[in-house]
């Protein structure tokens, strides 16, 4: 009978751990005192270190019958997620890592619902029960994030040729409300007094919140931004979002007097110096459940100020900057709002981030008139006009 263990290690039960000077070993220890397997790696490779814990913690699971089964649906978001990883980083199926994160976080509730069925088993009913349920609990456009994992999932077993039909394929996902969500100047204004008096983590996250506004900016662009990206003429920073195929695309914002100074604060408030910009009090990017706590915590220390003042202000989040920026950009008719976002045509601008409630325009000249002919020549450089022959 094997004994408990006098410090506990996080392996499996029988799964044992020896460390030497030059190797880590794992092994596994049966009933009758023999190894069923025995695993080392170098002590000075952390990479191979965690590929061999992660092994052996596999290989014990399954002899001790609490191993995923092959052909569970667990098992196969295992696999997606392992595919993914292998690939290499310049390859156009590889997510990119902020989205792998998120899909992560996405695939355990999948797991809870569907982990221990079949794929094959899983049919269009159980996709919509899904999201019916989801958006029952408030959650509707989540569930229509976590179903197209689902779907993306299924899509790499058929080419696996482990699946015939993709269940999710058709389905129509739960309708949602776009956000109109559109931030006062007053409101970052008083995010930013409130950071500055609380210091530390609340002002490097406000800072990147102003720099998001200042440069029109997706969130991701914003948490990894590096020094790197600083230029002599602005900011450059890389287009977080591109269809398959297409080469990375960068936008420079030219240097404002807010937006020099506002970078110059949050490398000078860094307590770590670091290669990202915003960088936590370790010098590491922020992932995205910490800085969504800080920002709720700073949101709340607003709404209090706010209180204390009574001035009006409802919270926001870093993803609402950017569609804030739009809109008072095209209020104060910005003609280069497109090249800000980083889109490629101005219809998503249009659709998703302008959130102007009144629009204005010019007043018919003579309601009935005949309309003078529309000047159809061509200006090049230079000054000369080319324009059509008289018939």
């Amino acid at each position: 009978m094997i004994s408990r263990r006098a410090t506990p290690d996080g392996l499996p039960f029988r799964l044992y751990q020896r460390t030497g000077k030059f190797k880590v070993s794992y092994f596994y220890k049966l009933p009758g005192g023999a190894c069923a397997f025995w695993l080392s790696a170098s002590a000075r490779n952390p990479e191979a270190l965690k590929k061999t814990r992660e092994e052996a913690i596999h290989r014990a699971e399954v002899l001790n019958g609490n191993g995923i089964a092959v052909g569970s649906t667990e098992g196969l978001i295992k696999k997606y997620f392992a595919w993914q990883e292998r690939m290499p980083l310049g390859s156009e199926d590889r997510k990119a890592a902020i989205t792998l994160i998120e899909n992560r976080s996405e695939a355990k509730n999948l797991i809870k619902v569907f982990g221990a069925m079949e794929p094959e088993d899983i049919k269009p009913k159980h996709i919509y029960r899904y999201l019916s349920e989801r958006r029952e609990r408030g959650a509707p456009a989540k569930a229509n994030k976590e179903v197209a994992l689902l779907s993306a999932i299924f899509e790499y077993a058929r080419r696996l040729g482990l699946l015939e039909i993709n269940p999710c394929r058709g389905i129509k996902y739960n309708k949602t409300k776009p956000s109109q969500k559109y931030v006062t100047g007053a409101e970052i204004d008083l995010m930013m007094e409130v950071a500055r008096s609380r210091g530390g983590s609340y002002l490097m996250l406000a800072l990147c919140l102003y720099t998001a506004y200042l440069t029109v900016s997706r969130p991701q662009e914003m948490r990894s931004l590096t020094r790197q990206s600083i230029q002599p003429d602005g900011i450059e920073i890389a287009v977080g979002k591109r269809k398959a195929g297409q080469h990375q695309r960068t936008k420079l914002i030219l240097w404002s007097p807010q937006l020099k100074s506002t970078i110059d604060e949050a490398l000078a408030s860094q307590r770590t110096p670091s290669i990202y910009i915003f960088a936590n009090t370790a010098g590491q990017i922020y992932t995205r459940s910490g800085f969504t706590t800080i920002l709720n915590r700073l949101m709340a220390f607003c709404e209090a100020k706010a209180q204390d003042k009574g001035t009006p202000f409802q919270r926001f989040t870093l993803r609402d900057m950017r569609p804030t920026a739009v809109t008072d950009r095209m209020q104060g008719g910005d003609r280069d709002v497109t090249d800000a976002t980083g889109h490629a045509d101005d219809r998503m601008v249009k659709k998703v981030y302008d959130r102007r409630t009144v629009k204005k325009a010019k007043a018919t000249s003579v309601f009935g008139a005949p309309h003078k002919a529309a000047n159809t020549g061509v200006h090049l450089k230079g000054g000369f006009t080319l324009k059509k022959p008289r018939r």
